[in-house]
């Protein structure tokens, strides 16, 4: 789908978050709409409007989803694996793999999904990326280098560099065997950019880490990626969270209004973040 069309997103979001835009004198407000209709309209006004326009990453300031109109195709990756073949305007094809990791997936006696919840214990504050200053909700923590063309590394305290390495090796050895091309893909994007592994990370499946924690965010599209994106979800009591999902709001599947795909303990997604526009709610780990 386009994004410019007046049709899309097929899903808009419910909620404008703190934004100056939908007030008369700038002050941040919220509002909420029970209208499908009257939703979309109003994303689309407000995708001209100042606070989304700056930041150049085509998304709302603050729109995201507390509720999802009727009409959306549910994907739940506890039923089965799912590779989406979603075809784009310029009819290529951006193919959206889901996987779920097993319970006892690791190395050794070290657990995946059990070493990437103690990584993100590990991180404290308000985090370093996104939040607030885009109408996020939640926070999210960046780890390992800042850019392909920078060497500069985001800071990250001494203590969770130790869980940083088991984790990031752990999910690289897991991509080798779930998902090799995408993996393939990530570490042949680096090499061409002459990228440099942080040390914590020199056994990991890229050169950063984005750590979000109860994120809910606008749908965009990540126009800086070189490579597919891996997230995999995780919960700290697993079987507890409901009701958080990865949008995809202008994907059709059967006539659908958006596709939504159910996130719960050890979903694993790949997608390209330059091609597919995407909200994702959740507690996750983002490489």
């Amino acid at each position: 789908m386009q994004h410019d069309e007046p049709s899309t997103p097929l899903l808009p979001p419910d909620v404008i978050h703190k934004s100056p835009d939908i007030s008369c004198d700038g002050t941040a407000r919220s509002t909420r709409y029970k209208d499908v209709l009257k939703a979309r309209a109003e994303y689309n006004k407000l995708r001209l409007a100042k606070a989304s326009v700056r930041r150049h990453r085509k998304f709302v300031f603050g729109a995201i989803y507390e509720s999802m109109f009727s009409g959306y195709h549910e994907i739940d990756p506890v039923v089965s694996d799912y590779d989406l073949n979603v075809t784009l305007s310029s009819e290529i094809v951006s193919v959206v793999r889901i996987r779920l990791v097993r319970p006892d997936d690791g190395v050794g006696k070290t657990n995946l999904l059990s070493s990437v919840v103690a990584m993100c214990r590990s991180l404290n504050g308000p985090g370093n990326a996104r939040g607030n200053r885009v109408g996020d909700v939640g926070a999210m923590q960046a780890i390992g280098l800042k850019s392909a063309s920078s060497k500069a590394i985001f800071k990250t305290e001494e203590s969770s560099i130790p869980k940083v390495a088991v984790a990031s090796a752990i999910m690289r050895e897991w991509l080798e065997d779930n998902l090799r091309d995408d993996l393939s893909e990530i570490v042949q994007t680096d090499a061409s950019l002459n990228v440099k592994y942080p040390t914590s990370m020199s056994n990991g499946p890229g050169a950063r880490l984005m750590v979000s924690e109860n994120l809910g965010n606008s749908p965009h599209y990540d126009i800086g990626d070189t490579s597919r994106s891996v997230a995999i979800w995780v919960e700290e009591k697993p079987g507890q969270a409901e009701n958080w999902f990865f949008v995809l709001p202008n994907v059709s599947l059967a006539g659908s209004q958006g596709v939504v795909i159910k996130l719960a303990h050890g979903v694993v997604i790949s997608w390209d973040g330059t091609s597919i526009d995407r909200n994702y709610e959740g507690i996750h780990i983002y490489i």
